[in-house]
């Protein structure tokens, strides 16, 4: 299985996969802060490191069975100033759509806090969920949960919204 990442912070998914001792190939990552870089380095085999996903040719890329993004959380954040689709770093969320169509993954993982669910009264998540919708015409079938982490034995209290889809497929939520 090749799997590629953007907004690949410390790579947990590619620790997942070691961790669970699922075979794969890990063709990319892309991340822009230097030291998660350094670490991705250190403790990772991956093929290709890109530094900014927003400037790459998606055409170009490695192909892959499943993509995982957990795109840009600050322009969504209680936290943060709240621009949402308007922030640059929101806008990430449309490279990561770019990728999908592009290289057609089996698999795809995205991820962001749970305000996305209610940034600008609901109107940024009708907009993703609109744009996901569309991927349907790509054959996937997408679903989306509100996960908080400690239902799943991770000892942390953090909830987020995880987005999955299948190429001519479904997916079911695992228990809590």
């Amino acid at each position: 299985m090749n799997i590629g990442t953007d907004c690949s912070g410390i790579e947990a998914p590619i620790q997942a996969l070691k961790l669970l001792n699922i075979d794969h190939n890990h063709v990319f990552s892309s991340e822009i802060d230097k030291y998660c870089v350094e670490s991705i380095k250190a403790n990772y085999q991956t093929e290709k490191i890109y530094n900014d996903m927003t400037t790459r040719n998606n055409k170009n890329l490695p192909n892959i069975d499943i993509y995982v993004c957990g795109f840009p959380c600050q322009p969504f954040s209680q936290a943060g100033e709240r621009k949402g689709l308007e922030d640059d770093r929101g806008n990430i969320f449309y490279n990561c759509l770019n990728v999908i169509q592009t290289k057609k993954p089996k698999y795809f993982i995205l991820e962001n806090v749970k305000n996305i669910l209610n940034h600008d009264k609901g109107k940024t998540w009708k907009i993703i969920l609109s744009e996901l919708d569309k991927l349907s015409l790509f054959g996937y079938s997408v679903s989306w949960k509100l996960i908080n982490t400690r239902d799943y034995g991770i000892p942390q209290n953090r909830e987020r919204v995880y987005i999955v889809g299948i190429k001519d497929g479904n997916f079911e939520w695992p228990e809590k």
